[in-house]
């Protein structure tokens, strides 16, 4: 969908609807998954379908709902694990073939893929949108018709209005938005649709933003318990 023998493809995974993504270059046969998380065997199985392999780890962010796979992965494939160092040193996150990556990076996945790391903070400090040539991974940044939670440890609603500006203002408004949890009607936008029907990137001020994210909520939370999984 993003150019010849170039794909993203979108599965849900877990109790929280999370969004996991396989990133991939046919001709090579090789993905990336992004945000390994909930059923390593499922994740494993989706690439098998496709006929490809898995490359490279791709984390969005440090919260363990994206993550709690990533060393079921890694006894699969010995493989890289990316991440922005914003949020290695916010959060600590370690694991086998952890590589610091920073803002603009781009990872050459197979021989035609290329991903861009994208800074996009204010759910966490090192949250990352990876941009794909007319698509986005969004994680807990941008949802369809809404947005990541600010109120959680490293949270900053002030840096989400600001993110969200330059993102919808940085990429084309037909960049297609594929967010990290089924929050929405549908699977996957567009910036257009977004700036049009998405109530988060309607706020003209800071300030309303902020009320608007933040209420009912209290600042510095921590996440929420982990639940069981096999």
């Amino acid at each position: 969908m993003t150019g010849e023998g170039i794909f993203v493809h979108q599965f849900e995974l877990g109790p929280w609807e999370n969004f996991i993504y396989l990133l991939g270059d046919r001709a090579t046969r090789t993905c990336a998954v992004v945000d390994p998380a909930w059923d390593a065997d499922v994740i494993f199985e989706e690439a098998n379908r496709l006929d490809v392999e898995i490359s490279h780890v791709l984390c969005t962010h440090s919260h363990f709902d994206h993550v709690n796979r990533v060393e079921a992965v890694l006894k699969r494939r010995d493989i890289p694990v990316h991440m922005l160092g914003e949020e290695i040193d916010f959060s600590g996150f370690a694991c086998e073939n952890l590589e610091r990556r920073s803002p603009g990076d781009v990872l050459r996945i197979g021989e035609h893929l290329e991903v861009t790391l994208v800074h996009t903070p204010g759910h966490t400090p090192g949250s990352t949108t990876y941009r794909i040539r007319d698509a986005i991974v969004t994680g807990d940044t941008l949802f369809v018709q809404g947005c990541g939670r600010c109120d959680f440890i490293g949270g900053d609603p002030r840096v989400m209005y600001e993110t969200l500006r330059n993102l919808t203002r940085s990429l084309p408004k037909s960049t297609r938005m594929y967010p990290g949890h089924n929050y929405g009607p549908v699977a996957v936008s567009t910036l257009n649709e977004e700036l049009e029907q998405n109530p988060y990137l309607r706020h003209p001020t800071v300030r309303d933003f902020v009320v608007h994210r933040m209420e009912g909520k209290t600042p510095g939370t921590s996440l929420p318990p982990a639940p069981d999984w096999p």
